[in-house]
């Protein structure tokens, strides 16, 4: 029993600290090649691979000039909702109460924008507001939607899921996705001038975190094959926002941030397929 236990709070452990580590290494170091590409094609002298971390402690260091200091406590409260929201999916628990963290997470970063000159979240307050309202309810929808498939929020209904999630839920996989991209656009620039960004980057890293590795879910059955799947969208999305930077390209991804219709009409869709194909 003993030998269980210990077992039991070994693998605890080594989640937590999995998933405390490695979103901010995967991420810092993708933006780093990133960067050394940028720089090569032209023809400049290409930074470090780990710039990204050098550039997270001189934000640390800077001061922080006409910022309160509470706002800085909205963002590690946000980093705490996405960590836990992270490791409760590393430890595969029920989903509603992983989105929630996540909501709770996104909310707590507009809350800390209302006390700041620049907001966090958005261009604006009300921006950050008006997105959090139209992308949270997709997550919702891809919550219930596994829930038709698999007849459970549970994550191990994925694991006895005959097929790939994504075959049954590919719209929905989609959506998830599109809110992920749309939540890396929606961090504000104009606030990186202080070490609350330095956090709040951290804190994106675990948000990004959570939403690749529930989309990995839909590529893989297994924890391991899942957070795999994550790198490989992590990269794509990556790869994506680069070709969005430049023309023609530029417009177009601005255009299609608005057309959150068509991405609900698509997840409308994927459930009334799936409702009808599996439940009587």
């Amino acid at each position: 029993m003993n030998a269980a236990v210990v077992s039991h709070f070994s693998s605890l452990l080594g989640i937590i600290a999995l998933c405390l580590f490695v979103p901010p290494l995967i991420g810092g170091l993708v933006a780093g090649a990133s960067r050394m590409f940028d720089a090569k094609k032209q023809e400049m002298d290409a930074p470090s691979l780990l710039q990204q971390f050098q550039d997270f402690y001189a934000l640390w260091r800077n001061e922080a000039a006409g910022v309160p200091r509470h706002s800085l406590g909205y963002v590690f409260l946000s980093m705490a909702f996405y960590l836990m929201a992270l490791v409760l999916l590393g430890l595969q628990k029920n989903l509603p109460p992983i989105l929630f963290l996540q909501a709770f997470g996104v909310l707590a970063l507009i809350m800390g924008g209302m006390a700041r000159p620049v907001p966090y979240f958005g261009l604006s307050v009300n921006h950050g507001l008006k997105a959090f309202l139209t992308q949270q309810p997709i997550l919702l929808l891809v919550a219930v939607g596994i829930f038709f498939a698999t007849g459970s929020f549970n994550f191990s209904a994925i694991k006895e899921y005959p097929r790939l999630l994504v075959i049954d839920l590919p719209l929905l996989c989609a959506a998830l996705l599109i809110v992920e991209y749309a939540n890396r656009s929606a961090l504000n620039a104009e606030a990186s001038h202080d070490p609350s960004f330095a956090f709040l980057k951290l804190a994106n890293c675990y948000r990004a975190g959570t939403l690749l590795l529930l989309a990995g879910f839909f590529f893989a059955h297994s924890l391991a094959g899942a957070a795999l799947a994550a790198i490989v969208l992590h990269v794509l999305l990556v790869l994506i926002s680069r070709a969005a930077a430049y023309e023609p390209w530029r417009m177009k991804m601005q255009k299609l941030q608005w057309e959150w219709g068509y991405v609900y009409f698509g997840c409308g869709l994927n459930l009334i397929w799936i409702y009808i194909k599996y439940w009587p």
